[in-house]
């Protein structure tokens, strides 16, 4: 790989080994860094935590950077995500109200 790349992760935050790539920031191998995921996110975002101690040292030092650009998960708030998101959870009640059963268990599941 070529020195100073820039890596985007919005899929996954297990795809990119945080350890790893705080080392390729530092020795000039990640130029620039853009996540919205983040291994441990269920932790970190969707909360406010400015009041807080963040105990979690690698997005710490993450956010250090100046070339990093950290954000939270927001694919999910588009309109058609949550028209889905909708339609899908009205379709379960309708479906648990009629027959006592759910049509799409593997959804749930997911």
């Amino acid at each position: 790989m070529k020195n100073n790349v820039m890596i985007i992760n919005t899929s996954r935050g297990a795809l990119i080994q945080t350890s790893d790539v705080i080392e390729a920031l530092k020795k000039g191998k990640v130029g620039y860094l853009g996540i919205d995921v983040y291994e441990q996110e269920e932790k970190l975002f969707f909360k406010d935590h400015s009041g807080d101690i963040i105990e979690d040292d690698e997005i710490q030092r993450l956010m250090s950077f100046p070339n990093v650009l950290v954000t939270a998960h927001q694919a999910f708030f588009t309109n058609e995500a949550l028209t889905q998101i909708a339609l899908v959870t009205l379709g379960n009640i309708q479906s648990l109200l009629k027959a006592n059963d759910i049509d799409n268990k593997a959804a749930l599941l997911a």
